[in-house]
């Protein structure tokens, strides 16, 4: 298993009629389990769920930026000069600065209800946010909220079985989110104030994405380039996945490690970074994280 981390690897990066090899660069290892990759300019923070951290990149060195024990640091997005936390475990919604300073917190939203779980962040490009809430799979199903300027959240779509990731495309029209019971992702068309209609099924992964291989291929957080490709992080399924805007498979990189729960482009798009991680420990750490070319990159 060891070897499984070395500073390069080669992965099989599947586009369309071609099956080059790229080399898989380890960022940084030590990680229990990473979340939540954004490029704040050319840095990369990142969110360590285990430890309730933020972090930054520096030199290939996790700096931590914030910390708030028992949170569950799950989710992160830049707004403005600031930064959104989610808070998986405790509920919760922290604006912090980009130094680590507490701004403000969100436990519940403009209908005094808590929040079940919220897991992941995305920015509509207009000065608002919009957030998910995972659910337990009970009584409460997962929930997509927005959170405008000046205002409290307010939910905007619910009945989803474990809301995940979430992304809105160039175009500020849609937004997709990910289902990670079903292994499914939908769309729904934006409106004004955040609003949310039209509820389709845009992606049945476990289908699109057979290969015989991998029982399931869960989606986690999904990010999305300039031309509005979609590239899909597989907590379940090996790697990563990059689709059209109209759904097709572009290509399907297979990672090392168990799960991938989160990816990030850098800013000029020519590179994925995301996270790995296992479900015990291997040689003294649970994670990683990785950089790739991208594989559209130039397509």
């Amino acid at each position: 298993m060891k070897r499984l981390f070395a500073i390069a690897l080669l992965v099989a990066a599947s586009t369309a009629g071609a099956a080059p090899a790229s080399t898989v660069e380890i960022l940084s290892t030590g990680q229990q389990f990473a979340e939540g990759t954004i490029f704040v300019g050319s840095t990369l923070y990142y969110v360590d769920y285990g430890r309730s951290a933020v972090y930054r990149l520096e030199d290939k060195q996790p700096r931590q930026v914030w910390r708030q024990a028992g949170s569950g640091a799950n989710g992160l997005v830049q707004d403005g000069e600031d930064l959104l936390v989610a808070g998986y475990d405790n509920g919760t919604i922290v604006r912090i600065s980009q130094t680590g300073d507490t701004l403000a917190v969100y436990d519940h939203d403009d209908a005094e209800r808590p929040f079940v779980l919220p897991n992941d962040l995305a920015s509509d490009g207009r000065g608002g946010i919009y957030f998910t809430a995972s659910g337990d799979e009970g009584d409460t199903l997962g929930k997509v909220y927005y959170l405008a300027p000046g205002e409290l959240p307010h939910e905007v779509a619910g009945g989803i079985h474990n809301a995940n990731g979430l992304v809105v495309s160039p175009d500020g029209k849609t937004l997709y989110v990910a289902e990670s019971s079903t292994d499914r992702l939908f769309r729904f068309d934006v409106g004004a104030g955040g609003t949310l209609s039209h509820k389709q099924e845009f992606l049945a992964l476990d289908t699109v994405l057979a290969d015989g291989v991998n029982p399931r291929h869960t989606p986690d957080g999904v990010r999305i380039d300039r031309q509005g490709r979609l590239f899909v992080s597989l907590y379940h399924g090996g790697g990563f996945a990059v689709f059209a805007p109209d759904g097709k498979l572009l290509a399907r990189v297979d990672l090392p490690g168990q799960h991938h729960a989160n990816l990030a482009l850098t800013p000029d798009e020519k590179f994925v970074e995301g996270t790995i991680a296992n479900d015990s420990e291997v040689d003294g750490y649970l994670g990683a994280l990785y950089r790739v070319a991208n594989p559209v990159s130039g397509g």
